[in-house]
């Protein structure tokens, strides 16, 4: 028997389920790899440690970045609103001067205007039609007037320069005359209205 004829008898005499060594070991590899790799299933992913799990010097820092960060937003939430403000009132301040702007054109008009052919009529009506022109322009502003005509006399308000004397005692502690009107805007007093007032005096039995 030659020696190739001897090699095929002892290959075919091998077992069927005989495994090489180099398939053997193979198996063993995936469990190698899973070692190796990192978990990916959501259940074995740890969260992170939150304030609470942190301690007490987790919570206090936790506090001290909180105080930090509402205390800039109020800062600039402060200085955004001055802006605003100062805007707004820089943009009524102009439009108040505008308007003033052109009554001043209007007594200037009425200054210049030639004494010669000119009546005191004309230049009392030009001055009157500058006045209601200004009276408007108050109004528009928000600007009104306190004349207290008939009206009871308010220490909040008005501001008494003399005392007139009535036989009317339903007239007492009334404004008799307005010396010079006030002004208010919104509920601040720009100026008190000045005026006379009633006083009853009861007569002596």
């Amino acid at each position: 028997m030659g020696k190739r004829d001897l090699e095929q008898e002892m290959e075919s005499a091998a077992p069927e389920d005989a495994v090489p060594e180099d398939a053997a070991a193979e198996p063993d590899a995936p469990e190698e790899a899973a070692a190796s790799e990192t978990p990916g299933h959501v259940d074995e992913v740890r969260p992170p440690e939150s304030a609470e799990d942190a301690g007490p010097e987790g919570e206090l820092a936790a506090l001290r970045d909180r105080h930090l960060r509402l205390a800039a937003e109020f800062d600039n939430f402060r200085r955004r609103t001055r802006r605003e403000l100062g805007d707004e009132g820089e943009r009524a301040r102009a439009d108040l001067a505008g308007k003033l702007l052109e009554l001043m054109d209007d007594l200037q008009r009425v200054a210049d205007t030639p004494l010669e052919g000119t009546t005191t009529e004309a230049l009392h009506e030009g001055i009157g039609l500058v006045a209601r022109k200004f009276a408007k322009i108050l109004s528009d502003t928000g600007v009104e007037p306190v004349n207290p005509v008939d009206e009871r006399f308010d220490p909040n308000l008005h501001d008494a320069l003399m005392m007139t004397p009535t036989d009317d005692p339903e007239q007492d502690e009334f404004v008799s005359h307005v010396v010079l009107i006030g002004y208010r805007l919104g509920d601040r007093l720009l100026r008190p209205a000045r005026v006379t007032v009633y006083r009853h005096e009861a007569e002596a039995s």
